[in-house]
């Protein structure tokens, strides 16, 4: 029930912002929770830099590429 409390929240935020023209200091603040960047990764020859957004009442949303269909 939490839950869908939480994602119905967000979507109030999504409905005020369909089309966003800037991103503003304010829509950043009424979506994000916190970003966190992790320490860079050298490896594997490239340097990989994993940041994780976590968005309000949501959470965290993967976009990893392995992820994305």
């Amino acid at each position: 029930m939490a839950q869908a409390v939480n994602v119905r929240s967000f979507l109030k935020i999504v409905k005020k912002y369909t089309e966003p023209t800037a991103l503003t200091p304010q829509l950043l603040h009424e979506f994000v929770d916190k970003i966190v960047v992790h320490e860079a990764d050298k490896s594997s020859g490239h340097r990989i830099q994993r940041i994780d957004v976590h968005y309000n009442f949501i959470g965290e949303v993967d976009f990893s590429p392995e992820f994305r269909r």
